[in-house]
């Protein structure tokens, strides 16, 4: 798989890495620092360029018309929606973009984007999961398991408590972003308008169950 990342900090990086290291990916890594860019071509195998991640030109000498994924990782929300809106232009099937805050979470979703990733959804996650007992959620190994971690708009629940739902027992809600806040989710807690759910569904039936329940 070809994979052309844009925006090398934290979340970049470890991303490359993991793909380094699993092998049968072709990466390209971008980043427009450039002692950024020199210690990652020392420690990565793949192509590293330096400059804009917004510059046709140089996403074109990235090869992302011929990219499988498009991953936009950069610090800020306007660049990797940019980002994502230059690789759907030229075709790109899967595009993956960070997302600090939820403003342009539409815009993202209006083009066509695959995932868009809250790191403060991720953290209140891990959060939850240390209150029911569990150092870490480990989300790679939940999923070879069979779990799946949904994002989903509260829809036709707003107004409702999660007792009111009555989710049943394959299903819990493990965060909730409201606005630039994120929340532990209670029984009690009534869900509002543009509220955007963290979810755990064991299998992919318990995945449409939410979905009836949500967007219905």
């Amino acid at each position: 798989m070809r994979v052309v990342i844009v925006g090398m900090g934290d979340i970049g990086r470890e991303l490359a890495g993991i793909l380094s290291r699993r092998g049968g990916n072709e990466l390209v890594l971008i980043d427009s620092d450039e002692k950024t860019c020199t210690e990652l071509a020392a420690t990565v195998d793949g192509l590293v360029l330096h400059g804009d991640g917004t510059d046709p030109a140089l996403l074109k000498k990235a090869g992302l018309a011929e990219a499988d994924a498009l991953v936009a990782t950069t610090s800020a929300d306007p660049i990797n929606t940019v980002i994502a809106m230059l690789g759907h232009r030229l075709g790109v099937a899967k595009i993956i973009v960070k997302l600090n805050r939820m403003g342009l979470r539409a815009a993202c979703q209006e083009i066509g984007v695959t995932r868009i990733i809250a790191p403060k959804l991720s953290a209140a996650a891990e959060i939850a999961g240390a209150l029911h007992g569990v150092n870490r959620l480990d989300f790679s190994l939940a999923v070879q398991g069979g779990l799946r971690l949904i994002e989903l708009d509260a829809g036709a629940a707003v107004g409702k408590s999660l007792t009111e739902l009555a989710l049943p027992d394959d299903l819990l809600v493990v965060a909730i972003q409201r606005g630039q806040e994120v929340h532990i989710p209670r029984g009690a807690t009534t869900l509002q308008e543009n509220d955007i759910l963290l979810v755990l569904a064991e299998n992919h039936g318990a995945e449409e169950k939410l979905k009836k329940i949500i967007v219905s």
